[in-house]
């Protein structure tokens, strides 16, 4: 019988990490239930992650925790990463309550939430925060915290990889916002249909995962479509922001333990509409922006 999440320790977890691999586990925090909180338009989710290693550990100043913000039309999705040293010096500080150990980092970020909440909901705030114009999420830990208290820690899912969403998440909070459409995908019917194709069969395909996985087992036309479409969502995604895009490219080629490209893109460091001539170039070619785009 699989054992539910819920019942796993995380403690239990945090001792069998496979530090050998980058790796993520999730954490439930449940509040107390007497918070009365609430964000004016969206319902706010907090998910909060420990990591083995930082995928982007190439840039410099990286510190050990990020935040970042995903927004539906019902929900204010806001994720928390810590690092697993971290989270242990955190906890030997906290005498083994984990609680502690992670709630001020939580609540901060829940307070910041709540804070700019309607910055939040236009997507605009990782690009005025990368630039300076707003704090991260996470700052401000020994700041006011709203009202939060110590949560209830559960596993919500217990280590595995690190996968394209987490490094959409940690991108953003160091390079801005990518551009990239991740509706889901449902192929235009083709004749004849295939019966083992379950393009054909009308399904829907997350993107971009699911849909690659399954592009495997599609007929020949919806194959083509599936292509095509990865194509262009992917090419608008590397105009919106190139040099983010090379470094979700770095990263997901270092977690699968192949040769990484020679580049490493690195943020750019904006205070007004350019970088500063001797920054680096926000085009992630590596090279000091006087003598790149800023020639």
């Amino acid at each position: 019988m699989e054992t539910k999440p819920d019942t796993l320790d995380p403690l239990a977890q945090l001792e069998v990490a496979p530090e050998e691999e980058y790796a993520l586990l999730e954490l439930r925090l449940d509040w107390p239930y007497d918070l009365e909180i609430y964000p004016e338009h969206r319902q706010l989710w907090l998910r909060m992650f420990v990591l083995t290693e930082d995928p982007l550990s190439w840039i410099a100043d990286r510190g050990e925790t990020w935040a970042t913000a995903n927004v539906s039309d019902e929900v204010l999705e806001v994720d928390v990463y810590l690092l697993l040293d971290l989270v242990r010096r955190e906890l030997e500080e906290a005498d083994g309550d984990l609680g502690v150990a992670v709630g001020r980092y939580a609540s901060t970020v829940m307070h910041a939430a709540l804070t700019y909440e309607e910055i939040l909901i236009t997507g605009e705030y990782p690009n005025l925060a990368l630039r300076g114009e707003l704090p991260r999420l996470i700052d401000y830990l020994d700041g006011d915290t709203g009202g939060f208290r110590t949560p209830e820690i559960q596993v919500k899912r217990p280590w595995g990889p690190v996968g394209f969403g987490a490094l959409m998440d940690l991108v953003q909070d160091a390079f801005g916002v990518i551009d990239l459409d991740q509706s889901p995908v449902v192929l235009t019917p083709v004749e004849p249909a295939d019966p083992g194709c379950k393009a054909c069969k009308g399904e829907s395909f997350d993107f971009p995962s699911a849909l690659a996985e399954a592009r495997q087992n599609f007929c020949e036309a919806h194959s083509d479509m599936a292509v095509e479409l990865n194509t262009i969502r992917i090419g608008h995604a590397r105009q919106s922001n190139f040099a983010g895009w090379r470094a979700i490219d770095k990263a997901a080629m270092r977690i699968n333990k192949l040769s990484e490209p020679y580049f490493a893109p690195q943020p750019p460091r904006i205070v007004g509409p350019t970088p500063n001539r001797n920054d680096p170039c926000p085009c992630g070619s590596g090279r000091k922006y006087k003598r790149c785009h800023g020639a």
